[in-house]
């Protein structure tokens, strides 16, 4: 098979770790008032471009190795993200049957939340809402690899995602949905950063994404729309700093940091629920026992629940003959 794009590996990069931990910590901030809103759409935009990034690199390194299948792919993701998400669901309905909540309304909350498209639902209780992002990410997973054979086969591959990221921020502007064609300009700006090639090291990456990122969130709060131009704005500083990071960055990759990116899925899947459970969304001061449950509580679904079944899952998949060594 010949190469798709510019043969380089990406690997495990630690500091992309913390930069999901500082995305994170963005939403949290957000929704416990320590900053305006919309920091924790700015930090959800950092996660959009980081995961555009990775599976795109997931997809051309697999595919330049031959070992790409999009069954495989579908798969991994649903190891890796859905049981977290159906625990959550399922712990959260039974505290609203507790509240008096009747069957039908958990039913109408909770199955859009497991079915990824929450991000199509119209506002309403929050206690799930915050999954909308899931909805964006998930449909875009299922959606990506299938267009990405065709763009590799394009000379002008990087025009196409140029374009594609214009008319979905045009969309976004038209509608302010959080349908998925209106945020595939972050999801696709990871991706054009994944086909530019190999990382560069350029030390300047992180500082200029710090800055750019910081002045984002300063100038957000101050638009009339700000969900639909602060995420907006925050989205080159987001691709500066996920540059960055993949080149490592000894501030993005200290300890804390990256234990905070290890658990931010889980993190971000509880701290919702446990802010509405307690009454104290945006509540600053109030907010904080809420904030540390959810720290507890993601760090006890990651390591008990998430990483030994993503563990178990890729035993299962290796060559019975590799799988002693793969264990050790």
């Amino acid at each position: 098979m010949r190469a798709t794009t510019e043969e380089w590996r990406l690997g495990h990069r630690p500091a992309l770790d913390g930069l999901r931990g500082l995305a994170v910590a963005l939403v949290l901030a957000d929704h416990t008032a320590y900053l305006r809103e919309p920091s924790g759409g700015i930090g959800v935009v950092v996660f959009f471009v980081l995961s555009g990034f990775l599976i795109t690199r997931v997809i051309v390194e697999a595919r330049d190795a031959g070992t790409w299948s999009m069954p495989g792919f579908v798969a991994n993701r649903f190891v890796r993200l859905f049981p977290a998400l159906l625990v959550m669901v399922a712990v959260v309905s039974v505290g609203l049957a507790l509240q008096g909540f009747t069957r039908d309304q958990i039913a109408g909350r909770a199955v859009p939340a497991v079915t990824y498209v929450e991000n199509m639902q119209p506002p309403g209780f929050r206690i799930f809402s915050h999954t909308w992002s899931l909805g964006v990410e998930e449909q875009f997973y299922l959606l990506w690899p299938l267009a990405v054979p065709w763009l590799l086969n394009r000379r002008m591959r990087r025009t196409i995602l140029v374009l594609a990221i214009a008319a979905s921020c045009a969309a976004m502007i038209l509608t302010g949905r959080d349908w998925l064609p209106m945020h595939a300009y972050a999801l696709l700006a990871g991706c054009l950063l994944a086909l530019v090639g190999p990382v560069v090291h350029r030390w300047w990456l992180v500082p200029l994404g710090t800055v750019a990122l910081v002045a984002a969130l300063v100038i957000a709060p101050h638009f009339e729309r700000i969900y639909v131009y602060g995420p907006m704005i925050a989205t080159p500083a987001a691709v500066l700093l996920v540059a960055g990071a993949a080149d490592g960055n000894r501030v993005l990759e200290v300890r804390p940091l990256r234990f905070l990116g290890r658990i931010s899925y889980a993190v971000y899947l509880w701290h919702v629920p446990m802010l509405v459970f307690t009454h104290s969304l945006f509540g600053r001061a109030s907010a904080i026992p809420a904030i540390a449950l959810a720290l507890v509580v993601g760090t006890a679904s990651t390591l008990l629940l998430e990483e030994p079944l993503r563990r178990a899952w890729r035993v299962r998949r290796l060559p019975a003959a590799s799988r002693p060594h793969a264990l050790t």
